[in-house]
């Protein structure tokens, strides 16, 4: 009864940190919360595979005296990777210029947009201490977390396949859910390019933990597919940043990031 409840303890103690996570992810939008924040959830990710039976993935892979599954590996590196890139495209805004060969804007249309850039600017700086940008996520952070509750209850996929009846494959469900739902919500939300990436890698590792559970074989080429695709994503990502923010830099007008 002790070794159930030490289970069951670590599998909601993985949970909170989701939430957590995934919180800091929708409330904050500084950089400098969101990156340790998307990390956080892969570090998360790769404890909650290391948590599966060895009857259903197999401790195939040895590090010295520690053991896993070759799951944990593929997704550390992913995550560290997409991490590492977000953050040298974030870094590498610092010294990047636009080419000198940049088409310049006609007086109207660069007086309007440097207007606008200027009125914007003036909206963060009031909505930046004020305590309603912040209800705002909370309150729809609950909504999340009441709906990724109640979709796993009432639509347990990974419960509803041969598996066995334990409490493991319930919070495995409220993961899935949660990792999908909370990156729809920061894309649909997002500001800037690398938002959205950020809210397309949680889809896709939340698709990637429901294809793992429910493939009645491990097809770790269709899982290494989609690690891939998200560090495509991350590289294109990084590559539609730095273009939008030179061309920003060319017309004199500050980015989102740079607003707050």
């Amino acid at each position: 009864m002790g070794l159930e409840n030490l289970q069951l303890s670590v599998e909601l103690g993985l949970w909170i940190g989701f939430l957590v996570f995934g919180g800091l992810l929708i409330v904050f939008r500084d950089w400098r919360i969101a990156l340790p924040a998307l990390l956080g959830e892969y570090f998360l990710l790769c404890a909650l595979l290391d948590r599966f039976p060895e009857t259903f993935i197999p401790r195939t892979l040895v590090v010295g005296e520690f053991t896993t599954n070759a799951l944990v590996a593929v997704k550390a590196v992913t995550g560290l990777t997409v991490v590492g890139i977000l953050t040298l495209t974030v870094i590498s805004r610092r010294w990047a210029r636009p080419p000198e060969s940049e088409q310049a804007l006609d007086e109207i249309t660069e007086a309007r947009l440097r207007w606008a850039a200027r009125r914007m600017a003036r909206t963060q700086e009031r909505a930046r201490f004020s305590l309603w940008v912040y209800l705002l996520p909370t309150f729809a952070l609950a909504i999340l977390i009441a709906a990724t509750y109640a979709l796993a209850r009432l639509y347990p996929l990974v419960g509803s396949v041969n598996l066995p009846e334990t409490t493991f494959w319930f919070y495995v469900d409220l993961t899935w859910y949660w990792l999908t739902l909370s990156g729809l919500f920061i894309v649909l939300f997002a500001r800037e390019v690398q938002e959205i990436c950020v809210g397309l890698l949680l889809c896709l590792a939340g698709v990637d933990l429901l294809y793992t559970t429910l493939s009645e074989s491990m097809g770790l080429l269709a899982i290494g597919l989609l690690n891939a695709v998200s560090i495509l994503l991350a590289l294109g990502s990084a590559y539609l940043a730095l273009l939008f923010y030179l061309r920003l830099q060319g017309w004199q007008l500050p980015s989102a990031e740079e607003w707050d």
